[in-house]
């Protein structure tokens, strides 16, 4: 079995056993540190909850948190239009503007100079990235195709666990009275979706979304559509 073999299988044993943020964050820090990195991170926005993990220097992180810099970091701007791990450094941002290039500036000031991204998308306009980081200051390196894909696989396997065991994502209610379509069209419904723009996501017609919301609103013994997504909100149907 290769080295990458080990690393992953150790990773996902441990995700196995991890059922708090020490246990994600061990299991994390010692799968980075195998794969030859110092760092990592792992940004999930799952609406309205935020949910952050990493092992960067603490002063990092409030540094981070203190200038806003999710609003520029480059990083995830370019995670969020991704669907395969993509590789940066400082140098990869040069064309960027003034102000992400003062970030990269910043970061590199904590040792932070090069990393690998992992972009995941859930339902429901979620998000997630999971990176690997490094003081390397070399430039960038390619990874080979197999690390590449033990890296990609690793930050899928780490944002499922996290996303259910952490109960980051929609309840799942076994006996809930709603059908899964209905609870989609509600939970677009509460994030100010029109009907026919819930058609348009889901690929039906408008005539099939109405459908679903009326049958949704008779279930739960209410009036309107707002009434619908309060009552699903407070039974625990559909995440707040």
């Amino acid at each position: 079995m290769s080295r990458l073999d080990l690393a992953l299988r150790d990773f996902v044993d441990a995700l196995e056993t991890a059922d708090d943020d020490v246990g994600f964050k061990f299991a994390a820090d010692r799968f980075a540190d195998r794969l030859g990195y110092r760092w990592f991170a792992y940004v999930g926005f799952s609406e309205p909850t935020l949910k952050v993990l990493y092992s960067y220097p603490g002063s990092w992180a409030r540094e981070y948190l203190k200038n806003r810099y999710q609003h520029i970091d480059p990083v995830i701007g370019v995670a969020k239009s991704s669907r395969r791990l993509f590789q940066w450094n400082r140098r990869t941002w040069q064309l960027r503007s003034a102000s992400q290039q003062r970030f990269f500036s910043a970061a590199a000031d904590f040792g932070i100079r090069y990393g690998a991204t992992v972009p995941i998308f859930g339902g429901f306009g979620r998000f997630a990235a999971f990176t690997l980081a490094t003081d390397l200051d070399e430039g960038l390196r390619d990874l080979a195709p197999e690390a590449v894909d033990t890296v990609q696989l690793a930050g899928l396997y780490y944002h499922a666990h996290v996303y259910a065991k952490l109960q980051l994502g929609l309840p799942c209610v076994s006996a809930a009275p709603l059908t899964q379509r209905e609870r989609q069209c509600l939970v677009w419904a509460a994030r100010g979706k029109k009907m026919p723009e819930t058609a348009k996501i889901l690929g039906v017609s408008t005539r099939t979304v109405v459908f679903h919301i009326e049958n949704a609103r008779s279930k739960l013994g209410v009036a309107t559509v707002a009434q619908a997504v309060a009552e699903a909100w407070q039974r625990g149907l559909i995440a707040r």
